[in-house]
This record gives structure tokens, sequence and C-alpha cells, in this order.
């Protein structure tokens, strides 16, 4: 079973997977493009330590809301996006 933790460490690893393929040279231009698009719409990691932050806040847990996310606690909880 997925923990909240993880679900969260898996989602922030996504965006830095999809910045990565963005960013090198040696990635064919249609995958660079389309990490793009996704990426334009994929939240940045403070917005995914607030979401985390605001699901664990309120005490949800993964029994009572399969999606749940937590905060990892490795990562900064600063919610600034510099």
């Amino acid at each position: 079973m997925t923990m909240p933790v993880e679900r969260t460490r898996a989602l922030r690893q996504a965006g830095e997977l999809l910045r990565e393929l963005h960013r090198r040279q040696d990635i064919p231009e249609d995958i660079r493009r389309w990490a793009e698009g996704v990426l334009r719409h994929y939240p940045e990691e403070w917005q995914l330590r607030l979401l985390a932050q605001e699901w664990h806040r309120q005490g949800h847990s993964m029994l009572s809301q399969p999606a749940a996310l937590a905060p990892e606690a490795d990562q900064p909880q600063n919610t600034n996006s510099n």
C-alpha cells in the first residue's frame, strides 16, 4: 500500500524527471516538447509541499482519503516559490 509520504515523493520526483527531460539536449526534441507541455501545468515543488502540509493539517489519512499526500521529512517546509 502506498503511504501518503511516498505519493508526495513520487510527485516531486516526477517533476524532477520532467525538468531533466526538458533540459537535456541529448533527448529527442519531441520528448523535450512533451515534457515542456506537461511542466506548463505541473505543480511547482513549493505547491506540492503546501498541498501535502494542508492534507496533513486537516488530518486526512490514507484510509479516509486514498489520494492523500503527506509532507516529506527530508524536504524543507518553506512554502515560498524562491
